[in-house]
Parts: C-alpha cells; structure tokens; sequence
C-alpha cells in the first residue's frame, strides 16, 4: 500500500493525498476526511523520507564559520566558539535536524551560497569574529533564511535575523559593581576593540556603574585595547611604568584578562593581593588559572540552542515569541578580594 493505491481507492489524485499528508487547508473537508479512513483501514504509515521530499524540506542546518585570516581560526585556536558549536549541533539532533558544517573566509562567502542554492540545507547559522553583514545580506536577498550568533557581527539588526542579544553593558555593570561592593575606588578597564559594539557597550556599564557609585572615573584608567591576550600584558606594562598601577581591572575579555595575570606575576605584582582580576566570557581555562580568574559567564549554550529553536520555528512556519535578551552573571573565583 503506497500512496498511488491511496489516491486510487479515494478516488482523487496523488497531489491531494500528499496535501493531506502535509495538513494543507487546501483539502475539502469531507475529501480529507475520507482519505484519512482508508489510510486508518489499510494501516497505511506515511513514509517520513518521502514526505520530506514532497515538502522540500532537508532537515538540515547549515553551520557557517566564516574565518577572517588575521585573526585566530575559529576550530584550532578558538576557546569561545567550541560551546557555541558543541550546542547549535546538539539542539538540532534533539529536534530531528542534521547540521552541515561549512568553514570559509570572509572574502569569499561562495560555499555559502552554493549550498543554499542546491537546496542542501533549509537554513543557515553564522558564526564569526568579523562583520559578515555583506554575506548576511547576500543570503537574505537571495530569500533564504540564515541567524547570526554574535549581535557584533551586524552592523544593522532587523527582526529578520534571529540572533541572541547578550546585556553587555548589564554585564559590565555588574563586574564594576562587584570591585566597588569589595572597597575598591581605584578601579580599572582594559577594552576590547574600539570597532566592536560589545566593547563599547562593557565599557559604558563600567562608566556607569562607577558614577553612580560617587567613584571619580579617571580617564588614565581607561585602557583602549583589543580583544586578545597582549592588550592584557600592554595595559598592566602602561599602568606600572607610570606609577598608577590600580587595584582592581576589569578584563572586557578572559583572554585580555590572562594577558594581565600573565604581567602581573612577572613583574613580582599577587593577584588577588596587589591587583584583583575579572574577566568576562567564561572560557574554560578561567577555572585552571592560578588563581583561578573571576569572570562574567556569558550563557553561550543558552544562546545557541535558543537561536536554532528560532530558525527551526521559521523554517517550520511555527509562530515564536520574541527571542529574550540574555544577561551575563559574575562567576566568582580567587582573583578578587576585598580591599
């Protein structure tokens, strides 16, 4: 019994036993109903291949890294991304999808396409350490239909675009907060690249959260950096020859945050005795540190597993509620204490 035999006992056509089998509303009642008793009596089960095909549907998630040379290699060198891909690949499993793992460079997003294009796969997530918002709007053009994972990759966000938004400004407010809740006045950033919408917002909350303290906020505490381990060594080298090292820095990553650990100790300085430390991201090495490093924990896992129910929700039809703001929390270890 296949669904020939089907459309030939009812008495219709292929097409309207496969719209029946996809819950089209463009079946007369009184015709689904009597193709539905005849699949009942004959025990006919759909088969789920087939029905895939007839709704051109793949079930399959594109994951693109898209990789800038210049910068570190989102597989091997990466420590933030491993979560992120680690979950994106098990949320779609848990929800019946495969995901095909794309790597290119920023300058030549072809794969991409080409795997929309051949109808490989029935949505697209992009992760990536560079503005991809040429490529996001290529794929959008075209019709498709792709998410983003990290807000500072766009330079314009439409609800178009499912992407989880993380409180950064709220996080860094709370790693301030933190510092002056333990009697530090003297207190430090050390930024991350002044392009990046994450660095500018984590530097507005530590302003904010220091003026609303009554803590003057001294300009030569503010340390225009990057987002990698050598902004960490150049800010704490800066500080120290100048005299004004400070007794609490807030690291606008775990990786500037290792980098000023790092100087710290060769220049003779304890943490959390001379100079406490937070960092921010969470990265798994923060707990292997010595002393293990204070950090904001950005809920990675949370983000992803939340932007692949979007997309699916998308690529299904089904109506979703508004994707809610994630907030970063303080992870307190040993590179803090009080002043």
């Amino acid at each position: 019994m296949d669904i020939f035999d089907i459309a030939r006992l009812a008495g219709v056509s292929r097409k309207t036993v496969q719209r029946v089998l996809n819950d089209s509303d463009q079946v007369r009642p009184e015709t689904r109903e009597r193709i539905m008793k005849i699949m009942e009596e004959h025990q006919y089960q759909p088969n789920v291949s087939a029905r895939r095909l007839v709704k051109k549907k793949t079930h399959t998630i594109g994951l693109f890294i898209i990789q800038d040379p210049r910068k570190d290699r989102i597989y091997s060198d990466d420590l933030f991304y491993s979560a992120v891909i680690g979950a994106v690949i098990n949320a779609s499993s848990l929800r019946g999808y495969k995901v095909l793992v794309t790597i290119t460079e920023l300058d030549d997003p072809s794969p991409v396409m080409k795997l929309y294009r051949e109808k490989s796969i029935d949505a697209g997530i992009i992760i990536s350490w560079s503005n991809v918002q040429p490529i996001v709007d290529n794929i959008l053009s075209a019709g498709f239909l792709v998410g983003v994972f990290d807000q500072n990759n766009l330079t314009e966000r439409t609800p178009s675009i499912p992407m989880p938004i993380l409180q950064n400004e709220k996080g860094a407010m709370e790693a301030a907060n933190h510092f002056i809740q333990l009697g530090h006045e003297d207190i430090a950033i050390i930024t991350g690249d002044e392009d990046n919408h994450a660095a500018r917002e984590r530097l507005s909350g530590f302003q904010k959260a220091l003026k609303s303290a009554g803590i003057p906020l001294k300009p030569e505490y503010i340390f225009k950096g990057r987002f990698m381990e050598e902004s960490g060594r150049e800010a704490v080298h800066h500080w120290m020859d100048k005299g004004m090292l400070p007794s609490a820095i807030v690291c606008s990553n775990d990786h500037i945050a290792f980098g000023a650990l790092k100087a710290l100790k060769e220049a003779g300085r304890n943490v959390p005795q001379d100079v406490s430390l937070i960092g921010f991201d969470n990265i798994l090495l923060t707990e292997y540190t010595s002393p293990a490093l204070s950090t904001m924990n950005v809920p990675r896992v949370e983000m992803a597993v939340s932007l692949v129910e979007q997309l699916i929700h998308r690529v299904e039809g089904v109506p979703d509620e508004k994707m809610k703001p994630f907030q970063a929390t303080l992870v307190s270890r040993e590179s803090c204490r009080k002043k």
